[in-house]
């Protein structure tokens, strides 16, 4: 919005040099505002090559991906590890032998009862 660009073209080496830019702004009740400004005339505006760097944060940034999902990774297994181990700590906890003599599993040494009269 309060971008102003000039445009100059055909412009020669003898044109390099110092310039006073006067502006009036409506908007301001014709305000007038003035800067300098010092012009160097080039042979042509080189342009540059950007692919190298493009490529090389590319490299990083996917490395950085990489690393992040290999913990990512690392963190899951770890995980479902312990939730393994949990579980057969369970299991062993519940199959001990007194378990199976109460319980009357096969096997076992209690009684059948009989089935009672209602």
């Amino acid at each position: 919005m309060n971008n102003i660009s000039i445009v100059l073209r055909d412009l020669e080496f003898s044109d390099t040099g110092k310039y006073t830019c006067h502006v009036k702004n409506p908007k301001e009740n014709n305000l007038q505002h003035h800067a300098t400004i010092f012009l160097q005339v080039v042979d042509r505006l080189e342009e540059v090559d950007n692919t190298v760097t493009l490529i090389i944060l590319a490299v990083v940034g996917g490395v950085i991906g990489l690393l992040i999902l290999i913990l990512l990774i690392k963190k899951l297994i770890i995980f479902i590890l312990k939730k393994t181990r949990e579980k057969k700590k369970e299991c062993l906890v519940s199959s001990s032998g007194n378990d199976n003599t109460e319980n009357g599993l096969p096997g076992s040494k209690a009684e059948e009862k009989p089935p009672s009269k209602v």
